[in-house]
């Protein structure tokens, strides 16, 4: 479950690690403009100017986004496993499964 405060984190390293992803300038307010599917709209401020830019983010540019924070902070994420996204309020959840195999037990 990803806070307002860390949904503004993971904004910030995407921008750091993919700055021709969004423009330049001061990171501003950042809202969910939809929940299904999910919309983040990110506020802009360019530099000289008053007035903030939104540029907003699809949910796969946002579950990509999440994962890479995760990546950051060490929190393993299995490769194969299925990923989604749901909107609690105001905190996003990605949600990791991935199906296990069970074993007979030897011998039955």
């Amino acid at each position: 479950m990803f806070s307002p405060e860390a949904i503004r984190e993971a904004v910030k390293t995407f921008r750091e690690l993919f700055p021709t992803k969004q423009p330049p300038g001061l990171l501003g307010p950042i809202v969910i403009r939809s929940a299904d599917p999910l919309v983040l709209g990110v506020k802009i401020q360019a530099t000289g100017s008053s007035t903030y830019r939104e540029v907003e983010m699809e949910e796969s540019e946002v579950a990509a986004m999440l994962i890479v924070f995760c990546r950051k902070l060490k929190i393993p994420l299995p490769r194969t496993a299925n990923k989604s996204i749901e909107v609690e309020g105001d905190n996003i959840a990605l949600i990791v499964s991935k199906a296990m195999m069970m074993q007979r037990p030897t011998g039955v």
